[in-house]
């Protein structure tokens, strides 16, 4: 009978100091990878990153306003209609540039006035390129801080320094939409932290600059109606109202009519050549009436759909739900989202844009700051929102606008449209923005 064979047991032989190298590496890779995604799709380093983004902003328009030259469109023209109020004139029909009529509700005046006399009637460019730079970084403290009450990831606050345009508007041109958009903004940041009881005044301040803030009034109504009810409702209409009255005061007191015909001109044309959206169509179709009706048509029908069906979702009610408890006299608070707020009103702003009868190279001031807010919330892969963004920029900076600028500006507008007619609820967050004062 034969003896067992012997089986020594297996033994792994030990590491090389190459193995350990490599798993070393992995290891090293792999930390490098989360701290990475810590960083920029969490809020983890939220602050750090906004201090980064707002000293690397100073820095820059410093160095533009300082290395690149200064293009003269519009501001000559503003301080040559300032010094005609600054000497008396109240009729706006008689208030005049070189560049045309004053066209702005009254807030652009005084806010103008104060420039033309800061500047030395407009002389010194110089001051008001370092005045609007403030503008810009104000602006962007503002956006920071919506951006932060709506949960925003680090990852999508870097495309707000980035755009070529925007820093272009703000301290080489000198544009009154910029000025327009900072109590814009200040009116969303205190909608997305919940302290309402100014939100209407500021949104108003910036109407009495420029127009364009009007787009964001539905959706601030509407959040509005979700807080308080109609009561709420009516307390800042009656807010926005007190305010367009009392910075046109002089000028309705003296020629109303003359001020309403040219401060709120919604009939106005526009000149074919500085179009940036409406290229491709022509300028036959771009200057008629019936093309005009359609975009206005258009614009109702999304401001309804999103009111009836998209903005009720985000918070998982049904509109029918919505605005029985709105109409109900007696006081209430609602809790709502800073994200659900920042959705709304950004939203509303965003398909006037879309719907707009043309853009001129200084109306990107008007929704530059929110796309980054509005490619995340669009859920499509990252290379796509990226893609979109830098297709919109891209339009945005070929001068003249082209026929495929403006159809690429088109498509992009309406990818990032089509997100936002399918937003689903959202999801539960372990903090809301409470209503603070109503």
């Amino acid at each position: 009978m034969s003896s067992p064979s012997y089986c020594p047991q297996h033994r792994s032989p030990p590491a090389t100091q190459q193995q350990q190298q490599r798993t070393t590496g992995q290891s090293l890779t792999s930390r490098a990878w989360t701290l990475a995604q810590t960083v920029l799709l969490t809020q983890r380093f939220y602050t750090a990153a906004a201090a980064a983004i707002l000293a690397f902003e100073v820095l820059i328009n410093i160095a533009i306003i300082q290395r690149v030259a200064y293009t003269e469109i519009d501001w000559q023209a503003y301080m040559q209609q300032i010094a005609a109020v600054a000497e008396g004139e109240r009729n706006y029909a008689r208030i005049r540039g070189d560049t045309g009529p004053l066209v702005y509700p009254a807030g652009f005046v005084w806010v103008y006035r104060a420039l033309w006399a800061a500047t030395d009637g407009g002389a010194d460019v110089r001051r008001a390129q370092y005045i609007f730079m403030g503008v810009y970084l104000a602006t962007l403290v503002c956006v920071l801080a919506i951006y932060r009450t709506a949960r925003v990831p680090v990852l999508w606050l870097v495309p707000l320094a980035l755009s070529r345009r925007l820093h272009s508007l703000y301290v080489l041109r000198l544009f009154n939409d910029a000025v327009a958009m900072l109590p814009a903004y200040l009116a969303l940041a205190t909608l997305c932290a919940g302290r309402l009881r100014w939100s209407g005044a500021a949104l108003s301040a910036g109407i009495a600059v420029k127009m364009n803030v009007q787009l964001m009034l539905p959706g601030a109504a509407f959040v509005w109606w979700r807080c308080g009810g109609l009561r709420m409702v009516a307390t800042q209409t009656a807010a926005v109202l007190a305010i367009q009255a009392l910075v046109a005061l002089p000028f309705l007191c003296t020629h109303p009519s003359e001020y309403f015909a040219r401060a709120f001109e919604y009939s106005r044309r526009f000149d074919f050549k500085w179009t940036v959206n409406w290229r491709f169509v022509g300028e036959h179709i771009f200057g008629s009436s019936i093309w005009a009706a359609s975009l206005l048509t258009a614009h109702l029908l999304l401001l309804l759909y999103l009111g009836l069906r998209v903005w009720p979702r985000l918070s998982g009610r049904s509109a029918s739900s919505i605005i029985r408890k709105g109409m109900t006299l007696h006081r209430h608070h609602t809790r709502v989202d800073a994200e659900e707020a920042a959705a709304v009103v950004l939203s509303a702003n965003f398909v006037g844009v879309v719907c707009a009868r043309t853009l001129h190279y200084q109306f990107y001031a008007w929704y530059a700051h929110t796309l980054p807010f509005l490619l995340y919330r669009s859920r499509l892969p990252l290379p796509a929102q990226l893609a979109l963004w830098l297709a919109i920029e891209y339009a945005w900076n070929v001068y003249p606008s082209t026929i495929a600028s403006s159809l690429l500006l088109l498509a992009a507008h309406c990818v990032i449209l089509a997100t936002i007619l399918r937003w689903r609820q959202l999801q539960p967050r372990h903090e809301e923005v409470h209503l603070k004062s109503a």
